[in-house]
């Protein structure tokens, strides 16, 4: 199918994100990859832009709280220039918060990315048959350094951070869930784009 079309197969009104994606995961493949360690932006102003609960209405057990800003959006495009079409959020997990496992469709940012290059709209791609030449990607940042109970499991594999460790999701195959069981609250920013 065709991004264009892609993109409404996941808008639907009875959507169920995590029943309906988790069917597309294989779990025979990494799911992530190390991209190294950079500085990330002071702890206090990560705390200070942090402020926007999910607000979408559905699948309320599944809760965290976003931050944006442009400086973090200036740090994003120092630190991966070859990104392009950046969403770059923080999202804060705090203790007791879960997201059910899932396989990420980035739909909502297909389709501003068809917005600002039509063509794009054209790519073959589905999550059955990713095309392997739309380098979609999505990048987790830890801003400190995993705390015990604060589980972020990909494809059955626990990732263990330090801060400013730089992972990248088999985005179109990789299941993954997130649980804080610590009483810390866990930070982590979230890069969306596509891989130029």
């Amino acid at each position: 199918m065709k991004l264009s079309e892609y993109v409404k197969k996941w808008e639907y009104d009875d959507l169920d994100y995590y029943n309906d994606t988790i069917g597309h995961a294989d779990l025979s493949q990494p799911g992530w990859w190390s991209k190294g360690n950079v500085n990330v932006p002071p702890l206090n102003f990560i705390k200070s832009i942090t402020n926007r609960p999910r607000q979408d209405g559905k699948d309320m057990d599944n809760t965290y709280t976003y931050g944006e800003h442009p400086i973090l959006d200036q740090w994003a495009e120092k630190c991966f220039p070859s990104i392009k079409y950046k969403q770059t959020l923080v999202q804060l997990q705090k203790p007791g918060e879960k997201v059910d496992p899932h396989v990420d469709t980035l739909h909502s940012q297909i389709k501003e990315w068809i917005k600002a290059e039509p063509g794009l709209g054209d790519i073959e791609h589905s999550l059955e048959k990713p095309n392997k030449l739309f380098k979609a990607v999505r990048l987790f940042v830890a801003v400190e350094d995993h705390v015990e109970g604060q589980d972020f499991v990909i494809n059955g594999e626990k990732w263990k951070w330090k801060k400013g460790d730089v992972i990248s999701l088999n985005v179109w195959k990789g299941l993954h869930n997130t649980i804080n069981q610590s009483d810390v609250y866990r930070y982590m920013i979230k890069i969306t784009g596509l891989d130029s």
